[in-house]
């Protein structure tokens, strides 16, 4: 009865351990599974052309704006007067930055500056000039209305004359020319921009709106500067801590 008895505790013991190395193998493989299916951040973007940084970085941060969100521009402006700084930043730090350009001021209350915007914009993104297109709308913006307390906040006075030609002239200045006129005039991009808008909305509840791995935040306060976005960009690095 004796060798009975040791004869299955020693049978017990080993099914236990055979369970506990099917367990480890399962739970090992499930990890294997997770990293390799993971997507690369460049796998997601809406364009590469709105992107800074590396399409496989480690890090990916996403923000959500409109052009003429005022407080949007307030964050993009310090981002452009650092620019250096900022890709520094992302390179040190691995991080992919993407910009995902809405018209989400004029899908929730018709703001059709907000649609001219995002047209002319995504016009000279397919013409490879995103960056430099964004950058002189921002700096524009700033120097006709934003510096003077236009169109700045909620409270602020609203932009009222913005000439016709506004955001085509801003084309030409960088370059754009013929086919950048008529992508505009002919409202090539809508498709593209309603498309997007929808798939912004389903994430953001206003805008800006930040998404950096685990981190995400709406707002960005006009009196905020180079050190709040900093913050920003420091709050995504430290939820993956």
């Amino acid at each position: 009865m004796e060798n009975a008895n040791s004869l299955t505790n020693n049978n017990g013991r080993i099914w236990r351990t055979l369970a506990i190395v099917i367990v480890a193998a399962l739970f090992a493989l499930l990890i294997i599974f997770s990293l390799t299916s993971r997507q690369a951040p460049g796998d997601q973007v809406w364009n590469q052309e709105t992107t800074v940084g590396n399409l496989n970085a480690k890090n990916y941060y996403i923000m959500y704006t409109d052009l003429m969100c005022p407080y949007c521009d307030v964050f993009s402006r310090q981002v452009m007067e650092h620019w250096d700084e900022f890709q520094n930043y992302l390179a040190e730090n691995d991080i992919l930055f993407e910009l995902r350009l809405t018209d989400f001021l004029y899908e929730g209350n018709g703001a059709q500056m907000s649609r001219d915007s995002a047209e002319a914009s995504y016009c000279a993104m397919h013409e490879g000039k995103f960056w430099e297109y964004y950058h002189g709308a921002i700096k524009h913006l700033w120097d006709d209305y934003h510096s003077k307390g236009i169109g700045s906040s909620k409270t602020a006075q609203p932009i009222k004359d913005m000439p016709d030609d506004y955001w085509l002239k801003i084309g030409h200045e960088i370059g754009l020319g013929e086919q950048f006129d008529n992508c505009v005039n002919n409202h090539e991009t809508v498709a593209e921009i309603e498309a997007n808008t929808r798939k912004a909305a389903q994430v953001a509840n206003g805008m800006p709106y930040f998404k950096f791995n685990r981190f995400t935040s709406s707002g960005f306060d006009s009196s905020w500067d180079w050190e709040y976005v900093k913050y920003y960009l420091d709050a995504g690095l430290n939820k993956t801590n």
